[in-house]
């Protein structure tokens, strides 16, 4: 029979495996595990629908929520009087270079549209390239019964934005800071960056950033560097945007937080939301891994 002495250090050794085993199970490795495993499931449905404007005015009535939220993006970017200020989108829009898909509901942190946001990004990102210079992907949503305020959008995009980060199939780039805080920050998934920029139908006085229905754009990070090579092409895009912006939401004027990539004491997790009014729209985590 074993001593008394063996039985207590067995227990102890146990208790301590247990303990041990606890800490060393992955968890975040296991939950990292479950939700890319979610994800190539969901990719083995049907594929999202992305589409262009052409295809959009085919499939769509002018009754259907998704043309005539189509309509009032079109009709903002298009706007030959009252320039958008983002002249780039609004190139890409004449081009054709944008691509469009319409979510099912307007809360994008409901599973069903973080999934279809991760399909239609790894589906569009890889051949972006290929669909012109000033391409983006836009993300389109019906209006909801529930009435929303510029703050509640706010929550929304970065508990979506986070939701998708950990959908992640791949590493953060390791010459991309994870805090959001930092001005070397911006979003990446599937190991690419990108820039994205919010509009909602609650935004009054920031007209640049009022439509109809929510919509967030999404753009690789390539069309930047390709476009802005030198330093003096991102200070006059940005003096030319800022301009533009004043003059656009007249009488207010353009958020300080609009800058160009990595200038000192800035960051884009202020940039992609902006308030109605100046100040701040700060990330609500430090970083999109954090609880």
């Amino acid at each position: 029979m074993p001593s008394s002495e063996y039985l207590v250090l067995s227990a102890l050794l146990l208790i301590l495996g247990i303990t041990i085993g606890s800490r060393l199970s992955p968890k975040s490795h296991l939950a990292k595990k479950s939700l890319t495993a979610e994800l190539n499931e969901s990719r083995d449905s049907t594929e999202p629908e992305i589409l262009d404007k052409f295809q959009i005015m085919k499939k769509f009535n002018n009754d259907t929520w998704e043309r005539k939220a189509y309509n009032a993006f079109a009709a903002k970017l298009g706007d030959k009087e009252k320039i958008f200020p983002c002249i780039y989108a609004s190139k890409g829009y004449r081009d054709n270079d944008l691509l469009y898909l319409f979510l099912p509901s307007e809360d994008i942190t409901e599973r069903r549209n973080v999934l279809t946001a991760a399909r239609a990004i790894l589906a569009y990102v890889p051949n972006s390239h290929k669909y012109g210079l000033n391409t983006s992907l836009v993300f389109l949503t019906p209006n909801s019964d529930k009435k929303r305020n510029v703050e509640d959008y706010h929550k929304l995009f970065w508990t979506f934005l986070k939701s998708l980060r950990q959908l992640d199939p791949k590493p953060w780039p390791p010459n991309i800071s994870e805090e959001t805080m930092t001005n070397r920050w911006c979003f990446c998934f599937d190991g690419k960056p990108a820039f994205l920029a919010v509009l909602t139908p609650a935004h009054e006085k920031r007209k640049s950033r009022h439509l109809p229905n929510f919509c967030f754009v999404y753009q690789p990070r390539w069309v930047f560097e390709l476009l802005l090579t030198t330093d003096a092409k991102r200070e006059a895009a940005l003096k030319n945007v800022r301009a533009l912006i004043d003059k656009y939401d007249y009488p207010l004027v353009h958020s300080p937080d609009i800058s160009n990539f990595g200038d000192e004491g800035c960051t884009e997790a202020k940039e992609y939301f902006i308030y109605d009014e100046n100040r701040p729209a700060v990330s609500p985590w430090p970083t999109l891994l954090a609880p």
